[in-house]
């Protein structure tokens, strides 16, 4: 969204309506059928923080929709998310070497040229040929549009418990995702804690624009957490890119990638339970 400051929440701190919000990220959606690719990595990232943010917005309203209509807005979101998250992911896996490529040097020097190479030759591959189904995008961006025009039928105000009560649903799936999480919990059970705290905070920053809650202390807080989640699972995707690929330097590394792992870890079990409801 053009008017959101990097939490997620409006620079003026005005009220605005649902339907702006949907359209300022569905317009996100649009600006990638251009011919200009120069800034790949955060055009692709900005896109997909909007189809999240689409998403978010949308479940707190599921009950209320068509459902057939809902379905088909939900398969075009997971569809375009997949693949932007496709296009997306060699700049992950190049971003997060070269943050700790000094670190991979103690270990195995000799294939880090070769890991480089590869990396880079991937990238440079999805920036000049980025394989994105633009007629799908256009399938997504109307069936998209098309649900949330019926958004013009709901009366929006500070008391609309239903926006609240699935607000809660969220905060209560995250929640009990966290509970069984430790240090030693496999990356599957970070992945899902994660998709749910974005949930969370995706709803919980669509309701303080609206006005409905004041809650922009925990969106920070929740922002903060995504973050860390975020770098997380890129570590583990890069490191299971490692395996694949680069066994051997994988086996070498396997305690680096533990150590800095569990450290995010450890950050993300003391900050979740400062975020209450």
């Amino acid at each position: 969204m053009n008017s959101k400051n990097e939490n997620g929440l409006d620079k003026i701190g005005k009220p605005i309506s649902l339907q702006l919000m949907l359209e300022n990220d569905i317009n996100t959606l649009h600006s990638f059928s251009g011919e200009n690719h120069l800034d790949i990595n955060k055009s692709i990232h900005k896109m997909r923080k909007s189809l999240k943010s689409i998403s978010a917005i949308l479940l707190l309203y599921k009950v209320q929709f068509d459902q057939s209509q809902y379905l088909s807005s939900k398969f075009f979101i997971k569809f375009l998310s997949k693949q932007f998250g496709v296009v997306r992911e060699p700049y992950v896996y190049l971003q997060t070497f070269n943050q700790i490529e000094d670190k991979l040097k103690d270990f195995d020097n000799s294939n880090l040229d070769e890991l480089r190479c590869q990396l880079e030759l991937q990238y440079n591959l999805i920036v000049k040929d980025i394989k994105i189904d633009k007629e799908r995008i256009q399938q997504g961006n109307e069936s998209i549009v098309k649900l949330t025009e019926t958004l013009n039928n709901f009366h929006v105000n500070f008391k609309y418990k239903p926006l609240k009560r699935r607000l809660l649903i969220s905060f209560q799936k995250s929640k009990r995702l966290f509970k069984m999480l430790n240090l030693n919990s496999t990356a599957g059970e970070y992945h899902a804690f994660r998709k749910w705290c974005k949930i969370y905070y995706f709803q919980q920053a669509a309701l303080n624009r609206i006005g409905s809650v004041k809650t922009s202390r925990k969106n920070k807080k929740l922002f903060k957490l995504t973050e860390y989640l975020g770098k997380e699972h890129d570590l583990q995707l890069f490191y299971q890119y490692l395996t694949a690929h680069f066994p051997e330097l994988s086996q070498l590394s396997e305690a680096l990638f533990r150590l800095k792992i569990k450290r995010i870890r450890k950050k993300v079990l003391m900050l979740y339970p400062k975020i209450s409801y």
